[in-house]
């Protein structure tokens, strides 16, 4: 670890270091959505229905007509969170907002107080076009075609469509830039250098409010222009802005209740944006953060008088959650006290003209081994676990003022009713939203925040990893819902017949109306296949019939087609023909097809991702194994993702625990060589061919953004609990700190960079990050957070020369 010095900014008056400053948002700064009109629905159990319109000023909202009392814009996250509004003070809503505000999805409270799924899109924006030839500012700009942005839901996927006069560029314009502070947003159109070859361009700026943009247009022939569109606000937006007069009123009676339920505390977020003295922000854990000052507080407070009085003037005074976490583990910080205090002198004063010929005595070499240690010896790891497990959550409780209501009321109780509602069809059907419309950025702090607060309630239970899976699996679920047919998938497209036929439906997954679903789907398919080679002729015509249709389609799509089903016929003889065409006229050989489909677009997709040299997967271990081809037949039920999610990750959790995260590891490098600079998808080697063959190229900004880090955070909290069980079953295996280190260091591959690594020491369950964890907290921390005033020159001599040259931290 390289001396950092102490920059002399860093410090504020009186020697105390200046703290990161969380970054305070107001809906001011929301300018991504300011003067916005959406269209909103909510989920009804069965279907979306329109719920009126939500209008966003800089200054207020109004939902359905109706002043909204209390608007919180959480920043770190891209988020709405209201509270009351006129007439009702109960009502609460969190919408997550796409990147550029063009649309939301979240929650909103019913009349009951329990939160129902909602939806957004913003209203159709005809922008009227202006442009004159580039180069000549004197020139007067003339009228021109009109530029049309309009949003809304195709197949449950937020899409946008872009007009140009009428004709639709959807497929060529680009969101390349969104610059929240300013609230602009960039769009690009590039030149088609593939049929049909259309060769004009453009580049403009949204400005915020989305009234006007500026820009380019090149024509592809020769000519440039200087292009600008306005559009008038929109007759609801003019009513919003007339009635901040009687805003006041009408809110007299709509202050929110002080209620605590499952929409507030969904509400709840540790997460925040954190600048640091250069101007740089990240964003952070705040409980994780507090809990790193805690841990450090608690090393200064365990050394000797002695160094306390002569490096830091002062031991700490600790509060009383803080305090009692120390006295029970007050061993373990003496033990590590010289560590921590060494580590803060070298970062600081190593380049310093004072000290450094004395800190270039210290070995860092071995200061790393030592903090590493923490994580990979059996004999410390358990007294570290506990330790950083109490102290997060006393820094949660601390730092996060909207949980405390929650854990001083029955936690295991709020943990249950949380996880059961996250869990529920109709948020599994947000999330996927979210997640298939690629245009929300905030997909790895939500799965974090759940498993937090999960785990933070409910510490000895496991329901922040169970949930995580299903998050996971849900996730998946966009992948192979969308699989197109290719000769790779045959051999799954067998195993899943085959487990459909044979396999036995697991009680702990499916509930007892999805079971009956599936018994009456698995008494069709055996009018078809009953025997191996039954299942075999059936799998074979499937794939001559798949082979021969169009590859642009999903398997979705071509389930429902009449034309595939006469062709998979044209493949069968004799009974099995006439069970197959019985099936086609009654129609119910689309649903059939539907499910064979799913499982084995889920199939391939999860080879792929547990397959390695360690652990040797076959397509028929995967299918029956997970039981995809069981729980695909349950696809006519409603809520089967929540039952092929909960199947799936139990099965993700088993391979993690008994491949020690190899294989998450190696589908996460593979994945990462398939990118090159801009998104391009370059498949290589076999798996590479294989998978860009099934999901196709526009699967890069998917796996990129979505798959690949949501995997890596799932690997984290999974390892994270094998490495608690591991200490609790006093056999720790090394394999599980690997696992730890990889995960991490895989961070920068798949693209979640900073933020991980902040979130990477949560602590819940003792999240040990063998040679990573207390570092982060080091660099964040160690000097950052502490207040005394610039020690002497003798205390620190004698502490190197003493205390740190016993231990092996410094030479003689």
């Amino acid at each position: 670890m390289q001396s950092t010095g102490t920059r002399p900014d860093a410090i504020q008056p009186g020697g105390r270091p200046r703290l990161p400053e969380p970054l305070a948002f107001e809906l001011s700064d929301c300018r991504t959505s300011h003067d916005r009109v959406y269209d909103v629905e909510v989920h009804d159990g069965d279907t979306w229905v329109p719920d009126g319109r939500l209008v966003v000023l800089r200054d207020l909202v109004m939902h359905d007509g109706d002043h909204v009392h209390t608007v919180e814009y959480h920043g770190a996250t891209q988020a709405l969170v209201l509270k009351g509004k006129a007439g009702n003070p109960a009502f609460r809503a969190r919408l997550n907002l796409t990147e550029d505000g063009n649309g939301f999805i979240g929650t909103m409270s019913a009349d009951d107080g329990t939160p129902v799924a909602v939806r957004g899109t913003g209203l159709e924006v005809v922008y009227h076009t202006q442009r004159r030839l580039g180069g000549e500012p004197t020139a007067s700009y003339e009228p021109w075609s009109d530029f049309t942005i309009r949003t809304g839901w195709v197949d449950g996927v937020l899409t946008v469509t872009y007009l140009l006069g009428s004709d639709d560029v959807s497929d060529r314009v680009r969101v390349t830039k969104v610059d929240r502070p300013k609230g602009e947003t960039t769009l690009e159109m590039p030149a088609e250098f593939s049929f049909p070859f259309s060769p004009d361009s453009f580049a403009i700026v949204l400005a915020s409010g989305s009234h006007s943009f500026t820009g380019t247009f090149d024509d592809g022939e020769g000519s440039a222009y200087d292009w600008r569109g306005s559009t008038e606000p929109l007759p609801e937006v003019k009513t919003a802005a007339a009635a901040r007069g009687t805003r006041a009123a009408a809110l007299s009676g709509a202050a929110p209740a002080a209620t605590m339920s499952l929409q507030d505390l969904d509400n709840v977020s540790a997460i925040q944006v954190v600048t640091d003295t250069e101007g740089q922000t990240y964003t952070v854990d705040h409980a994780q953060t507090t809990c790193g000052r805690y841990f450090n507080e608690c090393l200064v407070n365990a050394l000797d008088k002695k160094w306390i009085d002569g490096i830091y003037g002062h031991a700490y005074s600790l509060s009383p959650g803080v305090q009692h976490v120390f006295d029970a583990q007050k061993q373990f910080f003496a033990d590590h006290a010289v560590l921590g205090t060494g580590q803060m002198l070298y970062d600081n004063f190593g380049s310093s003209d004072t000290y450094k010929d004395l800190l270039n005595k210290v070995r860092d070499a071995d200061m790393k081994t030592a903090w590493e240690e923490l994580g990979k010896n059996e004999d410390i790891a358990p007294q570290y676990q506990a330790a950083s497990n109490d102290l997060y959550l006393q820094g949660y409780r601390d730092a996060v003022v909207g949980m405390r209501p929650y854990l001083d009321d029955d936690p295991g109780k709020w943990a249950f009713d949380y996880f059961t509602w996250l869990s529920d069809d109709a948020n599994l059907l947000t999330w996927q939203i979210q997640i298939a419309s690629g245009m929300f950025d905030n997909v790895k702090t939500r799965m974090y925040e759940w498993y937090v607060k999960l785990q933070v309630l409910a510490p000895e239970e496991e329901y922040g990893k169970q949930f995580l899976t299903i998050a996971y699996s849900a996730l998946l679920g966009v992948a192979y819902s969308k699989a197109r047919w290719d000769d790779d998938i045959a051999p799954f497209l067998l195993a899943v017949i085959e487990n459909a036929i044979a396999g036995v439906v697991d009680q702990t997954v499916v509930d007892a109306v999805t079971a009956q679903a599936i018994k009456e789907q698995k008494d069709l398919l055996l009018t078809l296949a009953s025997t191996a080679e039954t299942g075999a002729q059936l799998a074979n015509a499937i794939a001559a019939a798949l082979s021969a249709r169009e590859q642009n389609k999903t398997m979705q799509q071509l389930a429902g087609d009449p034309n595939l089903h006469a062709e998979i016929g044209a493949h069968l003889e004799g009974t099995q023909y006439q069970a197959w065409d019985e099936l086609t006229r009654s129609g119910k050989a689309r649903g059939l097809c539907s499910s064979l489909f799913y499982g084995a677009g889920a199939a391939f997709l999860i080879y792929t991702i547990v397959q390695d040299d360690d652990s040797e997967q076959t397509p028929t271990s995967v299918a029956t194994d997970a039981s995809l081809g069981l729980l695909a037949l349950g696809l006519v039920v409603k809520g089967i993702q929540r039952v092929m999610s909960i199947g799936v990750g139990k099965y993700l959790e088993k391979v993690a625990k008994n491949a020690g995260g190899n294989a998450f590891k190696a589908f996460a490098g593979d994945i990462a060589t398939w990118f090159q600079e801009g998104g391009k998808v370059v498949p290589t080697g076999r798996l590479g061919t294989a998978f860009v063959g099934v999901f196709g190229e526009s699967s890069a900004k998917f796996l990129a953004t979505r798959l690949g880090p949501a995997m890596a955070v799932c690997g984290v909290v999974l390892s994270a609990f094998m490495l608690a069980d591991a200490i609790k079953s006093n056999n720790p295996r090394e394999i599980v700190f690997e696992a730890l280190n990889t995960f991490l260091a895989l961070a920068t591959v798949v693209s979640i960079g900073f933020e991980l690594m902040s979130f990477a020491w949560a602590g819940p369950v003792g999240l040990v990050v063998a040679g990573i964890g207390l570092i982060v907290v080091l660099i964040q921390l160690i000097w950052n957070l502490i207040d005394p005033p610039k020690p002497p020159a003798d205390p620190i001599t004698e502490f190197v020369n003493g205390p740190m040259v016993a231990k092996g931290y410094a030479t003689a």
